[in-house]
């Protein structure tokens, strides 16, 4: 479900009108002054019920809340799909990159990039899941699971088209 959710982002969030479109920035600039971070507001204060999120204030009409609540109706949809994402996935990065990279969606911007579906370290070049088991500790079935994120993170911050080169 989150493959295909991150597939539906990285389609969605390209552009919006036209726009370049940055998640985690327009969450940063609209939202964090109130709710904190994106994914601990995720992890805290929403559900994924049956496919849906749902707030502890706003259960029902969640959606239709958020078109009314800072955001037009072209970011609902993937806005959604990145707080669906955050709230059911485990804060992997954070806990285990956060203290030498920062934010995933920082790290993201500034040393990832995604080239013919396979996510790259823009200094190296070298696959991020080939670099990941060798760096950072990880536990062998954390590798598949932190390329993921990573993957859809570059999604929510990049609105530049997969390189094909």
């Amino acid at each position: 479900m989150i493959c295909l959710l991150a597939t539906a982002l990285v389609l969605v969030a390209s552009t919006v009108g036209g726009e370049p479109l940055d998640l985690h920035s327009h969450w940063d600039v609209r939202c964090k002054s109130c709710h904190g971070d994106s994914a601990d507001f995720a992890r805290r204060s929403l559900k994924v019920i049956d496919g849906e999120l749902v707030g502890t204030h706003h259960q029902r009409e969640l959606k239709t809340f958020m078109g009314q609540h800072y955001l037009n109706d072209e970011l609902v949809v993937p806005v959604t799909a990145m707080l669906i994402a955050q709230a059911t996935t485990a804060p992997l990065f954070k806990d285990q990159c956060g203290n030498c990279h920062g934010s995933a969606a920082d790290f993201a911007r500034k040393s990832l990039e995604l080239r013919d579906g396979v996510l790259l370290g823009k200094a190296s070049q070298r696959p991020v899941a080939d670099y990941l088991r060798r760096h950072g500790g990880l536990m062998p079935a954390d590798v598949a699971p932190m390329t993921a994120t990573l993957k859809r993170v570059l999604g929510e911050v990049s609105s530049s088209a997969p390189s094909t080169r």
